[in-house]
């Protein structure tokens, strides 16, 4: 089964990163509300339309009130991102630890195995 791509033209490009800036509301939101495949699409788009002039006045306008213009619910959806990026770090640091630590108790076993010093002196020079 194929899927359809759906084309958008360079005004409804604009009308939806027009509608992104001065929504206030995050990547993921505007892609929810335009029915985009992603959110990297408006990110391409962006880098796409960086020097177009209806852009950059585009831009221009909506910088000034960028902050002010943003809703409680963006700011929900920003807050609850990044608490689940926090939690996912904090896994990857635990994990990378205990990988670390499981290193650790390989190489002491190793020596006392082979009783050979695997570990380098930290004064050694190479």
């Amino acid at each position: 089964m194929s899927r359809t791509r759906k084309l958008y033209s360079k005004e409804e490009r604009l009308s939806i990163l027009r509608d992104y800036y001065s929504s206030g509301m995050g990547l993921r939101a505007c892609a929810r509300k335009h029915n985009l495949k992603d959110a990297g699409m408006i990110t391409r788009w962006i880098k796409m339309y960086e020097g177009d002039k209806d852009f950059v006045s585009l831009q221009a306008e909506l910088a000034e009130s960028e902050m002010g213009n943003r809703s409680k619910d963006s700011y929900k959806e920003e807050n609850a991102l990044l608490k689940k990026r926090i939690k996912e770090l904090e896994k990857a640091l635990a994990f990378s630890r205990l990988e670390t630590e499981a290193r650790d108790i390989l190489i002491d076993k190793a020596e006392e195995y082979f009783n050979v010093p695997i570990r380098k002196k930290s004064g050694a020079k190479q």
